[in-house]
């Protein structure tokens, strides 16, 4: 953390054409202040808010500056993500993961870097379902969010890339919080379309492990969230799952109609993968 810090500090200065010899005074030096921009010591915290006292910088807009850094390193961290997710490719991912734990040996007090480590992992894992995922990682991933006072989109991430690895009454727990803190994502708004996504998910999770108790709890909490009759996707895909539900529950015909509605839907649309990939679950399930 304290190189992240230090960045943010010499970011600053830099920014208002300060020197480090201009900050240097009696109570702090400038080799203290290279030093600690570099984050290769610390700086004590009397020293620290002389020099920013000196830079006629607030706390509080230091705070926000590296808040703002860190959020910008996740972004681009998260964006890294998407073409290897499209091209399947372990060894990119496996790079990355050696870079977040690098990262995280080297700042222990940052934990996200950690929680990155274990988020790539769920990607290795889901491109070779061979490579088994660690049973540590879940619990750590656990402790982590059950002490998370608010599960922003980061946290909907987590979740919605290592479901596959949680088993049913976990998973439901975690579901089950997911929608306890609705009016929180319908108050910001901007997390709708990704609760709705992992809530989907975890429904289906729970159809393909024959938990059909569990799975109507889904059914019954996820359809009031897709009000938007412009949301096709999200739509269609409920559809499907409720037909595949029904099909489990016993209503063989009204299901197998629900599915194949759905599976046109996607087909009309021009989503060929999205079709086939249904219509792959759709046979798996009817006899």
């Amino acid at each position: 953390m304290k190189d992240n810090l230090g960045q943010v500090f010499k970011k600053i200065r830099t920014n208002r054409h300060i020197s480090l010899k201009q900050l240097a005074n009696e109570e702090v030096s400038a080799a203290q202040i290279s030093r600690f921009e570099r984050g290769e010591s610390d700086i004590s915290l009397g020293r620290f808010l002389v020099a920013l006292e000196r830079m006629h910088v607030e706390v509080s807009e230091y705070i926000d500056a590296v808040n703002d850094n860190q959020r910008t390193e996740q972004i681009r961290f998260m964006s890294a993500l998407i073409p290897l997710e499209y091209e399947r490719d372990i060894n990119g991912f496996r790079r990355m993961q050696q870079e977040e734990e690098r990262k995280y040996k080297e700042n222990p007090d940052v934990y996200r870097y950690h929680l990155n480590t274990i988020l790539l992992q769920s990607f290795i894992c889901k491109c070779d379902p061979e490579i088994p995922f660690p049973k540590e990682y879940i619990a750590e991933l656990t402790d982590y969010l059950f002490v998370t006072e608010e599960w922003n989109m980061y946290e909907l991430i987590l979740i919605g890339n290592t479901y596959l690895f949680i088993d049913i009454p976990l998973l439901h727990k975690m579901g089950q919080e997911i929608v306890k803190r609705q009016d929180y994502y319908n108050e910001i708004g901007s997390h709708k379309s990704l609760v709705s996504i992992t809530l989907l998910n975890i429904w289906e999770t729970c159809l393909h492990r024959g938990n059909l108790e569990v799975a109507d709890y889904y059914r019954k909490n996820i359809k009031p969230i897709l009000d938007d009759e412009t949301d096709i996707y999200k739509r269609t895909i409920y559809l499907f799952l409720s037909g595949l539900q029904h099909y489990l529950e016993g209503r063989q015909n009204s299901g197998k109609t629900e599915m194949k509605r759905a599976i046109s839907i996607f087909e009309w649309t021009g989503s060929s993968n999205l079709a086939a990939n249904y219509k792959k679950d759709y046979d798996r399930f009817v006899k």
